[in-house]
């Protein structure tokens, strides 16, 4: 049976057979009429009372909420307040939920895995390029403070045509791994392209951004030393702003200090 099936029964069914349990309650809570699929519901070890506390002086609104039972089921209660001669009662409608909710987080996990694949790069995990673009266009521009490492893996050409394109992405995945080490709520790193990957560091000064830099650099000559045959070289490039700062200057001015450091690196190889 298709998903879009399934869902058109259980909504269908929803509306002619769970959707009914009426439960009517008084000021203090007292059962003033239930139906028998209302009794049974509340016959279980449910949260019914802490989820639909007795009404509170004035209370007009209509709102649901979902209550839990012993055996892991789920209940939708929608509430309606009322005042009549007798004083303020409540009206509660019952359906078991169960199965919706388990089609829900069906539908957040299929979400969520949409939203990944849009954020998150697939070979290394880190944020993507677009993901980037995103931040860049409103939270890098409006700190006190950013620092920037623009980095580019070395040889990843050769690593491909001699190894194999297995050994590239193992060269990737190990430049990937020192960024996840020095990553932190205000240390985002991306990866923008094939070989390219950049961090923004924010709520930094000066300081601080320079032993981010060197934390990273750090962490890469450690996972150097887990030898695996493929060694992983890093030209960086590092740009400092404060209050004020243009970022599209910031980016460039990291760009080019990326590319200065590339060149040294090959004179002295």
């Amino acid at each position: 049976m298709s998903e879009e099936m399934r869902t058109d029964e259980l909504i269908l069914r929803f509306f002619k057979e769970d959707i009914g349990g009426i439960l009517i309650t008084g000021e203090n809570g007292t059962v003033l009429y239930e139906d028998d699929k209302t009794a049974f519901i509340r016959q279980e070890k449910t949260n019914w009372e802490s989820a639909c506390p007795a009404p509170a002086p004035g209370q007009k609104s209509e709102r649901w909420d979902l209550v839990r039972s012993g055996s892991g089921k789920t209940y939708m209660v929608t509430t309606s307040t009322f005042t009549d001669a007798e004083g303020m009662k409540q009206i509660h409608h019952l359906a078991d939920t169960s199965e919706y909710t388990a089609l829900y987080r069906h539908m957040s996990d299929y979400s969520r895995m949409l939203r990944n694949e849009k954020e998150y790069d697939s070979l290394t995990g880190l944020y993507n390029r677009s993901k980037f673009t995103e931040m860049k266009r409103s939270l890098f521009r409006k700190q006190d403070a950013i620092a920037v490492l623009n980095l580019d893996v070395n040889n990843l050409k050769q690593v491909n045509d001699s190894l194999g394109h297995e050994a590239g992405d193992r060269l990737i995945r190990k430049a990937a791994e020192s960024l996840k080490r020095i990553e932190a709520r205000n240390v985002i790193p991306f990866r923008i392209g094939g070989d390219e990957f950049l961090v923004a560091a924010i709520h930094v000064n000066r300081a601080e951004a320079e032993k981010i830099r060197l934390a990273w650099e750090k962490a890469l000559e450690e996972l150097n030393r887990e030898e695996d045959g493929i060694p992983c070289t890093v030209a960086c490039g590092f740009a400092f702003g404060e209050k004020g700062y243009d970022l599209e200057k910031v980016l460039a001015e990291a760009d080019r200090a990326m590319y200065e450091n590339k060149r040294k690196m090959k004179e002295t190889t």
